[in-house]
């Protein structure tokens, strides 16, 4: 690649509407030829072997456990990125708000005034349940079928992965980056982020001028998410010997009439968003009850996971939850025995919507575009992320995007290959179009 690469690249023109689309000018033609072809051949390094870098990469990331909970959480691959981002010779910032519960932010300065590129993804993974239930073993980053089989392959480690990748190869093309880059890597975004992203967003660390999360799907923009407010409720009882339980209020019996109630509610004044979709919905995950096997027991306490569009509010859902239990104590005997339900809110996270005008988007937009040859859709995500952290607390627009599929959060999680490899590619550009 020349030691100019702008002069040959026209940075995409920004519109103000989504009808009005970017242009990206010979990126199709040129640079295209250079990420996949000439520029991955610099001392004598042919693409495939490039491509199978990008994979051991993975591999390595998915080999280093760092479940959320765990002994050691996000420590092991949190110390093996701080060695990969000091390579790429980028400041490092470490942040441990609790032991273990370890965040990266590396960051290459550029030139004063330039753009600045916030690139985040988390390190954290949902646990692996049952082994019996995988293919392969969870953390063994199997290559079969085309795919790298493994827990955290898709949900973040691809991003992470990719990231790095891209940064790879333009620094082996010798791309001058005029721009700022700073790519973080977060702990908790499975426990709602506040010892992650959260904590770099409160000490001012992410500043920038444009902000991608590198998780999402191939066809989409994620431009924002639903909202989160998780709860437990408790039935309270009275305990007795299981000989006698007429003596006692059995507080798992509430629950059985308390959890399906809970599961099925409905929430009033619900407006369908324009771009997050989906509606207020519940679901009880978690039920606790019981110390012994002849005690009847005296409480019983369910966790409730409930999602929410923007433009509803942590209150309406408060407001639904008590309406709800409210109505079952008035059909059930059993519930108006003793002391009514107890809720606690345990995690409570507001909606967030990114509008697709929004610069970041239109650079996005223009690279996906020019990698897969379509044009993603602009919409939200069901789920709960940590771009809130950074569109909401930091005023800071952030949008998701990532290759992969849906397999996160359940057995036998994959990433194929083949859209891995055009992730980085779009990552590269998208560093080239803002950044040089």
């Amino acid at each position: 690649m020349s030691a100019e690469p702008a002069e040959s690249i026209r940075l995409v023109e920004v519109q103000k509407s989504w009808e009005q689309p970017p242009r990206v000018l010979p990126l199709a033609a040129e640079l295209e030829r250079e990420i996949t072809g000439r520029a991955l051949a610099v001392a004598g390094q042919r693409a495939r072997v490039f491509a199978e870098e990008c994979v051991a990469q993975l591999q390595e990331l998915v080999r280093i456990p760092s479940v959320n909970p765990s002994e050691r959480f996000e420590r092991d691959v949190g110390e093996y990125l701080a060695d990969r981002l000091r390579k790429f010779g980028m400041e490092l910032t470490q942040i441990e708000p609790q032991p273990h519960r370890l965040s990266n932010l590396g960051v290459l300065p550029g030139e004063r005034g330039a753009p600045t590129l916030l690139i985040d993804a988390h390190m954290d993974t949902v646990p692996v349940g049952s082994l019996a239930n995988w293919r392969f073993p969870p953390f063994d980053a199997t290559i079969a079928e085309g795919r790298i089989w493994g827990r955290g392959s898709k949900d973040s480690k691809l991003g992470i992965a990719s990231a790095l990748m891209a940064l790879t190869v333009l620094q082996r093309c010798d791309v001058r980056l005029r721009g700022t880059l700073k790519l973080a890597f977060t702990a908790d975004e499975e426990m709602g982020g506040h010892l992650g992203l959260h904590q770099l967003v409160e000490r001012g660390l992410i500043r920038a001028d444009y902000a991608i999360y590198g998780e999402g799907m191939p066809d989409t923009i994620t431009a924002g998410h639903n909202g989160w407010f998780q709860c437990e409720v408790t039935t309270r009882g009275k305990t007795s010997h299981s000989a006698k339980k007429a003596q006692g209020v059995n507080a798992v019996l509430k629950m059985c009439e308390v959890a399906p109630a809970l599961d099925a509610m409905q929430f009033r004044g619900f407006t369908p968003h324009p771009i997050v979709p989906g509606q207020p919905i519940a679901s009880v995950n978690i039920v606790r009850g019981g110390f012994k096997e002849n005690v009847v027991p005296d409480t019983c306490t369910a966790t409730v996971d409930i999602r929410f569009p923007p433009g509803y509010t942590p209150a309406q859902i408060q407001e639904g939850i008590r309406r709800t239990l409210e109505a079952r104590r008035a059909a059930s005997p059993l519930l108006q025995q003793g002391e009514p339900e107890e809720v606690r809110p345990v995690n409570v996270a507001r909606p967030s919507c990114v509008l697709p005008g929004e610069p970041v988007v239109q650079y996005l937009r223009a690279c996906v575009k020019d990698v897969l040859g379509v044009d993603p859709r602009h919409t939200g995500m069901l789920a709960t992320s940590d771009t809130r952290w950074s569109t909401l607390d930091a005023n800071l627009p952030m949008v998701g995007y990532s290759m992969g599929n849906d397999s996160g959060h359940q057995p036998n999680e994959y990433v194929v290959i083949t859209e891995y490899l055009q992730n980085v590619k779009v990552y590269a550009l998208l560093m080239l179009m803002l950044l040089t």
